[in-house]
């Protein structure tokens, strides 16, 4: 999906054109520059959903939101790569998994 600016604000409902050049200058989103012009994708528009959200419910401002959504952005990595871990210790023999789990588990409460 490509969106254009006019179309983008169409589709965020609480999205203005002065909120949206606040959310670029605080780079909430990045567009993508074609020759056509900027276009919005569709994680943009989950971006700036969750943007004006905040926003509205928080009353925070563009900086805040963005350093809010890049926090979540790194959260959402670190899950996925805790997946594939995850899948990788599934993945092996059955004493091997025992031993990772148990190694796992042990750090785990040594920290604490």
């Amino acid at each position: 999906m490509s969106l254009t600016e006019e179309q983008l604000i169409a589709t965020v409902t609480r999205l203005t054109s002065t909120r949206l050049t606040e959310y670029l200058a605080a780079e909430i989103v990045i567009p993508e520059q074609t020759d056509e012009g900027l276009v919005y994708h569709s994680l943009d528009v989950a971006r700036l959903e969750l943007a004006c959200e905040l926003h509205d419910q928080y009353e925070m401002e563009p900086d805040a939101l963005s350093m809010m959504i890049s926090l979540i952005d790194q959260m959402h990595g670190l899950r996925a790569e805790l997946r594939e871990v995850l899948n990788a210790v599934e993945a092996q023999p059955d004493p091997i998994r025992k031993q990772l789990i148990e190694v796992i588990g042990t750090a785990r409460f040594r920290r604490r």
